[in-house]
């Protein structure tokens, strides 16, 4: 029996204006190396930094959202790492298809509030899709599945960019986001719930 997709992935929004500028112009300096690469941007209103992607089937869902939700406010009252601010430096890529910025500071208490939440689902028998590492980051551009044999990014469109500061994100909440419901309004995720990290 093959195994189902994920559908649903914890993340942060990026929203910070001067952020998105920077990314925009990452976009534009990358295309400028390699017209191909404007079939592969991925869009900046969808921009965020991934915690965990997971499964939840339907009828589990309000408990699994019961269950992180439990999770969260406990982490609160006890995270070791208060800064919740973090900063964007340079390009990197994974295996020439998929090209992201890089978080440079923050990354600490990312991995904190990802371990939470994967022993959270582990505990509980929901099924984990990430992988053994994590490794933060903020994706660009992702070549998959393409048509026109254009598989690998340029090593070309890091040149120049190894320590471009992109900017800081500040991380007032957390989402638990859908990926087979259609997008909002402004083309963002469908988000089913939130976590305040305000509530502190």
């Amino acid at each position: 029996m093959s195994r189902k997709s994920p559908n649903l992935f914890l993340a942060f929004q990026i929203s910070n204006p001067d952020l998105i500028s920077n990314l925009r112009k990452v976009h534009f300096n990358c295309v400028q190396k390699e017209n191909r690469l404007k079939d592969f941007i991925v869009p900046l209103e969808t921009a965020h930094v991934t915690l965990n992607v997971f499964r939840v089937e339907n009828e589990r869902l309000e408990e699994a959202k019961l269950i992180l939700q439990e999770a969260f406010k406990l982490h609160i009252k006890t995270m070791t790492v208060k800064a919740k601010v973090v900063t964007f430096k340079g390009l990197d890529m994974f295996d020439k298809s998929v090209l992201f910025a890089k978080p440079d500071a923050g990354i600490e208490y990312l991995q904190e509030i990802h371990n939470v939440f994967k022993k959270a689902l582990a505990d509980n028998n929901f099924t984990d899709y990430g992988y053994h590492t994590f490794n933060p980051h903020l994706t660009m551009f992702q070549v998959k599945g393409t048509r026109e044999n254009f598989k690998a990014i340029p090593t070309e469109c890091l040149k120049g960019m190894e320590n471009f500061e992109l900017g800081i994100q500040e991380m007032k909440e957390l989402q638990l986001l859908s990926i087979p419901k259609a997008k909002d309004g402004s083309g963002y995720y469908y988000c089913e719930d939130l976590y305040n990290l305000a509530e502190e």
